[in-house]
This record gives C-alpha cells, structure tokens and sequence, in this order.
C-alpha cells in the first residue's frame, strides 16, 4: 500500500495547482508519514512546487512557490509516484488539514526527523534565544483571535519587553513582511532570521529557547516540534487545534 500526500488538485509530479501555506500543508504530508510507519508500507513524497498568484501581487518576501523546501524525488520515489497515478486501488491520499495537531500528536520525532532530512536549506540553532514569528502576508488585519489574523506591532513589541526586563537574550525576527523600525529600541540585540526557505524558518525558530508566536499554523509547528515556552495573545483558544498546551501562555 502507498501513503501519498495530495496537497492539491490536479497534481502532475512536477507541479500541482495552488494551494494553501507549509504550515497546514505539513498536516496530510504528516498522516501519510504517520500511517506508513506504522503500517511498514510506503510513503511518496508529495509535489511540493506550486505557483500562486496572490504573493506575487503582494508583493511578499516568501512567495510561496515551496520549490526549494525539500529535497527532490528519487528514481525510486518518481517510479512509486507513477505507481500511484497508476493503480489507484493499492493507493491512500491525504489532504487538508482534518484533526491538525490531534491527528499527530503521537508522531513529533518521526515528524522531525523527517523534516530535518528532507529539507534541501539547513535550520540554524537558536537555543539560548528568543524567535518572534510576525506573520503578515494574506492574514486579515482585523485583531481577532482567531487564526489567520495577524497581532498588532504593539503587542510583540510589548510581548518582547516583558521578557528581556527578566533576561538578557538575542531576539530572532521571522517575518513574512519588512520589519517596522519599530523595534530599533531593542538595539543589537534584535537580529533577523538568516534562513530563507520557509521550512528551515520553521525548523530554526523551534529550536528557540522562547517563542512569541503568531496566529498561524505555522508558529504552532515550531511548538509542537519543540514543546518551547510559548506566548500569544490572551483569547486565543489552540483546543481544536492541539492537545499539550502546557508550555503556552497567553499574554
């Protein structure tokens, strides 16, 4: 039996139609990953290059084309990945988002571990430092609590200064958009992140000591790959989305 991520339609190999953002992309890439290690079967890396249209008009930094995320297909994998096109039958497709976290919550080495191997940019180590995650993008500017809604500038700004007034650490910047000048009143002790690739982004900000998280999917996986004290806004409610909050703290 394959286990193949389908993370959207139609799907030539090489290129799929858009679709939505790494954070929620990882989760049927992770059920598939999942269920053919506990099954003993195969697991086809999905096509990850897609063209969208919206960051380009944006603008954005990160256009989220994810060509360069992950390492290419092997001959074997590209054969398995004709397998599946063809014998549809002996085939398990994944897709969405489902259960997010729930569905996983068993599998975060496995996860990891794959991810770490499989991504073509490295992750820089962060330990001792505290990540900011600034999420822009095509989130909505109105301040709700849910996700997909980006947090004022005021709040991170606030969020940071709490934490340094108790501990003299770097702050890393991952950032979707430019950087207000903003936090020029922190000095040398803000940096922006070096890595350019949206999944060593991820990896490296989980490898902090402290993170300050956005509404997305994306500042929960560098959470849940790392269990790091984390802080969002206060009204944020994580439990449809994961089971172990116990290192969140709402502020």
């Amino acid at each position: 039996m394959y286990h193949y991520p389908l993370l959207s339609s139609p799907d030539f190999g090489f290129i799929r139609a858009p679709g939505p953002g790494l954070g929620n992309l990882l989760f049927p890439i992770s059920r598939a990953l999942q269920a053919a290690k506990i099954k003993e079967e195969i697991f086809v890396p999905p096509t990850m290059f897609n063209l969208k249209i919206g960051p380009l008009i944006r603008q954005e930094k990160n256009l989220r084309f994810y060509k360069k995320e992950f390492k290419k297909r092997s001959f074997v994998e590209w054969m398995n990945f004709v397998r599946i096109k063809i014998y549809r039958n002996k085939v398990k497709f994944y897709s969405g988002e489902r259960n997010l976290f729930h569905d996983i919550k068993k599998s975060r080495f496995l996860i990891q571990n794959w991810l770490v191997s499989n991504s073509i940019e490295k992750p820089i180590n962060i330990s001792g430092k505290i990540a900011v995650h600034i999420r822009r993008g095509d989130f909505n500017k109105a301040n709700k609590s849910d996700l997909s809604f980006q947090i004022p500038t005021q709040w991170y700004l606030d969020t940071v200064d709490r934490l340094l007034s108790k501990t003299n650490m770097e702050v890393v910047l991952f950032s979707d958009a430019k950087i207000s000048n903003e936090w020029l009143i922190f000095g040398p002790r803000i940096k922006l992140s070096q890595n350019l690739s949206a999944s060593s982004n991820m990896l490296s900000m989980s490898t902090a000591d402290i993170l300050v998280a956005s509404r997305s999917t994306f500042s929960l996986w560098s959470y849940f790959l790392s269990n790091q004290n984390t802080y969002l806004p206060k009204g944020t409610d994580l439990s449809h989305i994961m089971s172990d909050m116990r290192n969140i703290e709402y502020v």
